[in-house]
């Protein structure tokens, strides 16, 4: 993560942002796998995390904790529940 800083606050490289969202969905996908037993494979997993997190963003106000709402979300969907 590049950060720099303007007029005394720290300022993240915006290009950097994405990179940290994927990172961040892969660890939220490893931990629904985990709790759902290993028992779908990881790309399905994967995938519902990533699409729940698309439909969250698209309105969202606040962001930073869409990994962690995408993640139960997909674990829900994945649960059938």
């Amino acid at each position: 993560m590049t950060a720099e800083r303007l007029e005394g606050h720290l300022v993240r490289d915006p290009r950097t942002l994405r990179t940290d969202v994927e990172a961040q969905l892969d660890q939220a996908a490893e931990e629904v796998g985990r709790r759902l037993g290993g028992k779908i494979d990881h790309q399905v997993v994967r995938a519902a995390v990533s699409d729940a997190y698309q439909r969250l963003a698209a309105k969202a106000k606040f962001p930073n904790f869409l990994p962690i709402l995408a993640a139960r979300s997909a674990q829900r969907s994945l649960r059938g529940t």
